[in-house]
């Protein structure tokens, strides 16, 4: 069964709310989209594990863009249902990392 907006919307505020509330899971977090040594597909692991173990759903996308030159971030989407349009929708969450000097 899909979820629905206002759980995938939960999830994201909940998430934005651990981000600035707790510390050591901000440090996990911004150590997993900076670190370049791994391959991305193993830091979307990494994220997948770090935001299951955090007591959240499972987001349908995650995705952690470190290219040349731009500032490392990630997007982290859940797919869900509008139950009155029946309509599919995508809402996402972007943590991007402050850029270096």
């Amino acid at each position: 069964m899909a979820r629905s907006v206002k759980c995938a919307l939960i999830q994201i505020a909940k998430l934005s709310a651990k981000l600035a509330s707790d510390e050591q899971f901000r440090k996990k977090f911004v150590a997993i989209i900076g670190d370049t040594q791994t391959g991305t597909n193993k830091r979307v692991l990494q994220m997948r594990a770090l935001l299951r173990s955090a007591g959240f759903k499972s987001p349908t996308r995650v995705r952690i863009l470190n290219d040349l030159g731009e500032t490392p971030k990630t997007i982290i989407s859940y797919d869900a249902v509008d139950p009155v349009s029946q309509s599919g929708v995508t809402t996402s969450f972007t943590y991007q990392l402050n850029p270096g000097p």
